[in-house]
């Protein structure tokens, strides 16, 4: 418990640190906030042109797709607060940074994990937090306490699931000795699986982001169970899968963080 009241302390402080640095900026933060939510609602504002054009996506309508969209911005930005750090993580092992890591006593993976808590991740939430709730209204999902609980099992499934594809591609450096990896197009594949129904794609690529790289597993399948759209419903809630899946695909990313950390040859000549 001692242990457990230790970390939970460094824990504390470094995230109180990591804001304070983000509130030297408060012009930059600004500039986010208003950046991120034209982004996001701008995209909305696409589907639903597109909606109002041919009268769904993927058999989806307009409602259904402003739930499935609110939750994947949200579970976007509560990837980017918690797990921006995977993406530089290349440059650290180049820079010489993950060596300090190696210096402190304590678990490397705690110390990667809490060394950046990113503030401005935040104003990715704030406009899902928007489309989300008028997605409820717009879905009729009445908000009792299963549903509450069934999308917070999917926020903390998609965000692990997220987390753990970041990490698993910044791991990758380890063995590469390079910055270079696969961030930016699996950030691609976030929102172009996330944010629309996996019905628009031909069913080889359904198999493939269920079962070898389950990102549809981030919205489309706990969305649709939730919103009644499968008349076979699953003995489980499908939720519950969704955290199951990210608790998994984070563990085993941990593992490969842990084998590429014996790979690592610190940046000195």
């Amino acid at each position: 418990m001692k242990t457990i009241r230790y970390y939970a302390f460094v824990a504390a402080i470094s995230i109180r640190q990591s804001i304070q640095s983000r509130l030297e900026y408060p012009f930059m933060l600004t500039g986010h906030v208003l950046a991120n939510c034209i982004q996001w609602v701008v995209g909305f504002a696409t589907i639903k042109f597109v909606v109002d054009q041919f009268g769904s996506i993927g058999g989806w309508g307009y409602e259904s797709l402003a739930f499935l969209y609110g939750m994947s911005v949200l579970s976007h930005g509560l990837a980017v607060v918690l797990f921006i750090q995977t993406w530089g993580l290349g440059y650290w092992m180049i820079d010489g940074e993950f060596d300090r890591f190696l210096l402190r006593p304590m678990g490397l993976i705690f110390q990667f994990l809490f060394d950046d808590f990113n503030l401005i991740g935040f104003t990715d939430i704030i406009p899902g937090l928007m489309v989300f709730i008028y997605g409820c209204v717009k879905a009729g999902l009445p908000l009792t306490l299963t549903n509450i609980l069934l999308i917070l099992c999917t926020l903390a499934g998609g965000t692990l699931i997220r987390g753990a594809v970041w990490m698993f591609c910044g791991s990758m450096s380890f063995w590469t000795k390079s910055p270079a990896d696969f961030t930016d197009m699996v950030g691609e594949l976030f929102e172009r699986v996330s944010m629309y129904p996996l019905t628009i794609y031909p069913e080889w690529a359904q198999v493939l982001f269920t079962f070898l790289l389950p990102l549809a597993w981030i919205t489309f399948w706990p969305v649709k169970d939730m919103l009644g759209m499968d008349p076979d419903a699953f003995p489980v809630p499908l939720a519950v899968i969704t955290l199951g899946v990210g608790l998994l695909l984070f563990a085993g990313s941990c593992a490969v963080f842990r084998a590429g950390i014996g790979k690592y040859e610190s940046a000195g000549s």
